[in-house]
């Protein structure tokens, strides 16, 4: 403890060269986390966003008021896309959204509070919507409310990153510090203590070196006084040649992989890779758009239906198949071989391949073709030429 109290005796002196240890803790404000769920959630929101809305009367499609409200215009202010996108962002961020019925038109609630009731309906109170002052009430039946299925998910998150960001601002600390100048400045022990001589050192250490060390081009730095300069010799990976900032790259698409498994989307879609992207784009639209479409549609069914209707066929589908750009040549096939055993109708395959169907009985008919037969006439021997 004597030398230490010594050591810093003599340069804590306000006559003398000020010399300071800072022990900060190991900065992790950095923001790849945010990045990563808001990745996920407008990949989720953008997609489900495409979605088509089909409305059903008495098992006939239709398109009448129900499909332009949940197509086209939720409400005055929003068009179709705009509105889904907020209430599937909303869903997929906090883990819920309220949408409220009123004036046969849809809004997205930004704050409520909840009555749990168990043999009667939920109240939400204290709706608050926009700029609207007073607040709303609504019982169950009268909202919308999209729930996702895990509402820990952002805290898993967190806590793991928790740990990531520290590793990340370690090594960006040690490829900092790996890729910075280092050395020994030698001054005699005559070195003169006077205020000039010490000025002169402050503006050595504070000014000069540090306009030699960031200038790009060939530099000389005068020394006087018996001053000499050593610099320390490399080691580790900056003696190597290499940098460590692959190994930051990979703590960040760490970071990036586990969001995106939390939220059930492809890792590969997250960060634009192309390598098996059908693949992977099946799987985002099994395992997350599917989910959440049957998710959006069972409410809407509920409660803007209600039993006695969807009992009559009158309903609404959430259609994920146009999600994906459609190639005509990678279709044809498929198409052809549903056309002729009268599972589509020419209206139908038009509709697979977003064109305007034609309408009418041709539209509507559907073709068989000639070879195919059932199975009873075959075992009849009734089959062949004569059938």
């Amino acid at each position: 403890m004597g030398f230490w109290k010594w050591f810093f005796d003599q340069f804590g002196k306000d006559d003398k060269l000020g010399l300071s240890a800072v022990v900060a803790k190991l900065a992790t404000e950095v923001y790849y986390k945010e990045l990563a769920v808001q990745a996920c959630a407008n990949l989720i929101a953008k997609t489900m966003a495409r979605a088509e809305f089909r409305t059903f009367l008495k098992g006939q499609e239709v398109r009448e008021d129900m499909y332009y409200l949940l197509n086209v215009e939720p409400n005055p202010n929003q068009n179709a896309s705009d509105f889904w996108r907020d209430a599937v962002y909303r869903t997929v961020t906090r883990n819920e959204a309220l949408i409220i019925m009123a004036d046969n038109y849809l809004y997205l609630a930004d704050s409520w509070n909840v009555v749990p009731g168990i043999f009667v309906e939920n109240l939400y109170t204290e709706i608050r919507l926009g700029e609207l002052r007073e607040p709303l009430k609504r019982r169950e039946s009268e909202v919308l409310h999209l729930r996702m299925h895990n509402e820990h998910t952002k805290q898993v998150i967190e806590g793991l990153y928790d740990s990531y960001s520290k590793l990340i601002a370690a090594a960006q600390k040690r490829y900092r510090r790996n890729s910075s100048k280092r050395g020994f400045l030698e001054l005699g022990t005559n070195y003169p203590q006077t205020e000039k001589a010490q000025a002169d050192l402050k503006d050595l250490l504070e000014n000069r070196f540090k306009t030699f060390f960031q200038h790009e081009d060939d530099a000389v730095l005068p020394l006087t006084g018996g001053a000499k300069w050593q610099e320390l010799e490399a080691t580790g990976p900056a003696a190597r040649g290499t940098v460590e900032g692959r190994d930051i790259r990979e703590f960040i698409n760490d970071i990036f992989d586990f969001t995106a498994v939390a939220f059930q989307v492809p890792p590969q879609l997250l960060k634009g890779n192309v390598a098996d992207t059908h693949q992977a784009m099946k799987n985002f639209l099994t395992f997350c758009i599917n989910p959440l479409a049957d998710m959006i549609g069972d409410e809407i069914n509920r409660k803007m239906y209600g039993k006695r209707d969807f009992k009559k066929r009158s309903y609404v589908k959430v259609d994920t198949t146009h999600i994906r750009a459609v190639d005509i040549k990678d279709v044809a096939g498929a198409l052809d071989i549903l056309f002729r055993i009268g599972a589509y109708t020419i209206d139908d395959c038009l509709k697979y391949l977003g064109m305007e169907p034609i309408g009418g009985e041709i539209g509507q008919q559907r073709f068989v073709t000639k070879n195919y037969q059932p199975i009873e006439t075959v075992i009849d021997g009734e089959g062949g030429e004569q059938n």
